[in-house]
Parts: structure tokens; sequence; C-alpha cells
């Protein structure tokens, strides 16, 4: 009986070095698109820490019918946010009755604003020039400022309002920017992305 040569079965060299190559191109487009996605995630990050701040701050203002203070620190190497309930709900009340709870932003990013940004829609951040925060016109907000026992945002009469814009981003990285806008007469907070491509951004909440 004759018996049959089987050809051999598999993948060639050049086969091979193909299915490499296209693997290796394909790795090298995934790596170089995560840098900017990462940039996102943290910008968005970010501003999630900010709403969550004042939100959760107006809320206790709220449910324990105490003034709540919050403080900004702009510092480019540890910029953070923080709220503390104070003792009363009375006009100028400034004792503390708890701990300040602090949180911090995100590595790179930074209470700023980048070049040629425009204001949100709302239009609290009427500051001017490069900055972060802006409460009333006032750059880094007054003093003594946050949410009242009617979850309004105030100064520290607790009965003047305030409206203002809470700018984030890496410097000179349109992308990466973010806003946060707070409207003193309901406390109300909102969320903005600057996007778009060059000299084409634009904010979307």
């Amino acid at each position: 009986m004759k018996k049959l040569n089987q050809p051999e079965k598999g993948f060639s060299l050049l086969e091979t070095l193909i299915v490499i190559g296209i693997m290796s191109i394909l790795a090298s487009i995934a790596i170089f698109k995560s840098f900017g996605t990462m940039e996102s995630y943290q910008s968005n990050s970010a501003m999630d820490i900010v709403v969550s701040q004042l939100r959760v701050a107006r809320q206790l203002a709220i449910s324990q019918r105490r003034n709540v203070q919050v403080t900004f620190n702009t510092s480019a190497t540890s910029p953070s946010i923080s709220y503390t309930v104070l003792a009363g709900n009375y006009a100028g009340s400034t004792e503390v009755n708890g701990t300040a709870v602090k949180m911090p932003l995100p590595n790179q990013l930074q209470f700023t604003s980048v070049p040629g940004e425009v204001d949100t829609p709302m239009a609290f951040g009427t500051c001017g020039g490069n900055f972060g925060v802006c409460i009333a016109g006032v750059s880094g907000g007054p003093a003594i400022m946050g949410f009242n026992s009617q979850g309004q945002f105030t100064d520290s009469t607790w009965v003047n309002t305030l409206n203002g814009t809470v700018f984030i981003g890496i410097p000179n990285q349109g992308s990466t920017a973010r806003a946060v806008t707070v409207m003193g007469g309901t406390g109300r907070v909102r969320s903005y992305s600057y996007a778009g491509g060059t000299g084409a951004y634009a904010w979307t909440e």
C-alpha cells in the first residue's frame, strides 16, 4: 500500500514576521493614544472631585442646619478643595464644628485656565487673565465662603450670595480644561468640559 505524503501544516517565517509587524504597529498606536486618554481621564477625575466636594458641602449645610465653609488651595504644587462644618448657622459664624474634609487634585492638574480659554455659558468667570478660581469677580474667591443652611453659596455674612467658576486643567493643554460653576442663589453646581480642536474649543455640559 502506497503512503501518501501529507504537506506540513503551519506558518512560514514570512507570515509570522508580517503578523508580528502588524501587532507591533497596533500596540504603538494604542500606547500613543493612551497618553491623551490618561490626561483626559485625570481632568474628568479632578472635575468630579470639585463637583462632589461642593455638592456634599451643600447637602451637609442643609441637613445639619449649619454653615459649611469651602476652601480652595490654588497652590501649583498641592492644589486641593476642602470643606469644614461650622458650629452655627448665624451671620459671621467662623467657629469650627469639625475637621476639614480635604481632597487633592490628581497629579498634574491645577486650578488654572488655559491660554485663549473663554468663559463658560454661565459667565461667572469674570476675573480676567490666567486664573483658576473666580468667585464674585475675585481671583481665588473671598477669604471666607461656603454654603448656608438654605443651600445658598455665600460670603462670610452667610447671607450675600456669590456666583463663581472654578477652572481646572493641565497648564497650556486646552484639551484638559474643565470648569465647575456655582450659582449663589440656589447653590446649584454644574460641570463643563472644553472640547474641540485648535482654535475651535467650546464648553459642553
